[in-house]
């Protein structure tokens, strides 16, 4: 794609979306125009339309898509299809025009986890790695200082695989798929063929890393790994991670809690040795690293009371991930706005959950849920202060409390990030 003989749209103006308009501008696009369907928003060296059917006014050739601008019964871009008006993703702009090794990681869960720690680890070999995509750094950022030896990893949300075209990533990784975002892609089946998209735009040059267990077709290399197998990817034998026949780390000085997030470990681990990273800076990385916020983060323990934020838990499987990594008698926080999730399958992982508090727009459903599941220890809140309030007076020593929430936070919050920190000041000040 030539930039300089495009008049370009972008279309959706958040944090993408600008950076987009900087790159195409960087890159001496001569006309860039914007649109927004919330924010009428003008930025500098650009014309604003007021709506989208001001496009009819200029010879606009392409469109750059932010990640946040939904595909499924939109009408705008049902229009952009009708007035023959090509369009990508901020994302494929981005990959585009990137040079060096590109490393895509998507999944449901733990892609931001497993990204954080291979460029970690990455950083121990090479100069120029890059961290971007559904981070801080969208990819578009980034872009123009990449060179042939970059090391880019990306990691990659449905929003920005929904209208992927030209993404064809060195090693790829699918950590894992279960239900989410069905409010934006309709349906499972839909969100599953959007993830899986990823392996689809692979050759045999290549390589796919899954778990041993995924099923997946592409014409990549598929490297596999596992806990309690030996693979031809990075594996758990005997409390060691191994890669090939030699054993890298023992698990137990493993700071990040759970099975879950022992598979990003080795998803993480199996990258790096395909990038040839020596086993002893692999080790270094993962012994002391500490995980990252909101992501079952001990936020306090005070009177043999342990504190757990999962508040980035905003689908019912991240919650079964937390659950079943912690064996303590728990107290439980689930709730938030809905994404139309069935919760029934977080019952049959309460072994060690005592009490269940629910708050927020769907904390009656859930409630419900647990009802018909036999289980009756649940009270219901509208707020989530009140249940981080009441699990504080009720919880016991050696108790947990546990926020992972297996919903949106956006009846409440702007973020999870911003549930989180709530959670983490109401136990500091109650317990202080």
């Amino acid at each position: 794609m030539n930039i300089l003989s495009n008049n370009f749209l972008v279309y959706g103006l958040g944090q993408s979306g600008k950076s987009a308009i900087s790159f195409l501008l960087s890159r001496g696009a001569q006309n860039v125009y914007t649109y927004d369907d919330e924010h009428n928003v003008h930025i500098k060296d650009t014309i604003t339309l007021e709506t989208l059917q001001d496009i009819e006014k200029y010879d606009i050739t392409c469109a750059i898509l932010s990640p946040g601008v939904p595909i499924l019964g939109n009408e705008n871009i049902q229009f952009l299809v009708q007035k023959g008006i090509d369009f990508i993703s901020e994302f494929d702009l981005g990959f585009m025009y990137s040079y060096g090794k590109k490393i895509c990681i998507t999944g449901t869960n733990g892609k931001t986890t497993t990204v954080n720690l291979l460029y970690n680890i990455l950083k121990q070999k090479y100069k120029n790695v890059f961290l971007c995509g559904n981070t801080d750094t969208p990819i578009t950022k980034i872009a123009n200082l990449t060179t042939p030896d970059s090391i880019i990893i990306c990691e990659v949300s449905s929003f920005a695989l929904e209208t992927a075209k030209s993404i064809k990533p060195n090693i790829a990784s699918i950590l894992n798929i279960s239900p989410d975002h069905i409010t934006r892609h309709g349906t499972f089946e839909n969100y599953k063929m959007v993830k899986k998209k990823i392996a689809s735009l692979m050759d045999g040059n290549d390589y796919f890393v899954c778990n041993e267990n995924f099923n997946i077709v592409t014409n990549a290399n598929v490297v596999t790994y596992a806990i309690g197998e030996k693979t031809n990817g990075a594996y758990v034998y005997n409390n060691f991670i191994c890669y090939g026949n030699k054993k890298i780390v023992n698990t137990k000085y493993i700071k990040l809690l759970g099975e879950k997030n022992l598979e990003n470990t080795l998803c993480a681990v199996t990258i790096a040795k395909l990038l040839k990273v020596k086993n002893a800076k692999i080790k270094k990385v993962v012994k002391n690293f500490p995980g990252l916020k909101h992501r079952l983060e001990t936020v306090l323990i005070k009177n043999n009371i342990k504190y757990i934020d999962d508040s980035k838990a905003t689908n019912p499987d991240s919650t079964i991930g937390a659950l079943d990594s912690i064996t303590d008698e728990t107290i439980l926080l689930l709730g938030g706005s809905d994404k139309g999730y069935d919760y029934d399958r977080i019952f049959e992982h309460i072994q060690h959950t005592k009490m269940i508090l629910t708050f927020g727009d769907m904390g009656e459903k859930i409630k419900k849920c647990a009802l018909k599941n036999n289980f009756t220890e649940i009270l219901s809140f509208k707020k989530m202060y009140d249940a981080v309030i009441h699990a504080i007076s009720i919880a016991r020593s050696g108790d947990v409390v546990l926020l992972s929430p297996a919903c949106a936070s956006y009846d409440e919050f702007k973020s999870y990030a911003e549930r989180g920190d709530e959670f983490a000041k109401i136990v500091k000040e109650f317990e202080d």
